[in-house]
């Protein structure tokens, strides 16, 4: 799945939350899809920042889908809460964010390896 960053439609100030990361008109990868219940839905794109590649959620209606065929690694989680998400199944594990974002080896050899599937296939 693919989707290029299209601020100009977007009229919800807080969809605009972080899009200073990003860049307007650039084509991204989706890593992820989550849908919080009652709450917009989102899309974790990778982004450079101070030298760093990062990724994360960002609100789904500034970016146009260009593509929307999704890599045979994710699948489909939903809570109790009614909020579902679309990713590989390692990332939906229970600490497996805060693991990776604390630079646990294990969590960032998991993140690449279920990345470069996604990459393959986006």
């Amino acid at each position: 799945m693919r989707v290029r960053m299209a601020t100009e439609f977007t009229v919800e100030p807080a969809a605009l939350q972080g899009v200073s990361a990003l860049t307007e008109g650039r084509e991204y990868p989706v890593l992820e899809v989550s849908a919080p219940f009652k709450r917009a839905t989102t899309f974790r794109v990778e982004f450079i920042e101070a030298g760093l590649r990062q990724s994360g959620l960002f609100d789904s209606r500034i970016f146009t889908v260009t593509s929307n065929s999704l890599p045979p690694n994710w699948k489909y989680f939903q809570l109790e809460s009614g909020s579902f998400s679309l990713c590989p199944e390692p990332w939906n594990a229970s600490g497996f964010w805060e693991a990776y974002y604390e630079g646990d080896p294990h969590a960032l050899e998991v993140y690449e390896e279920e990345r470069a599937v996604t990459l393959l296939h986006s």
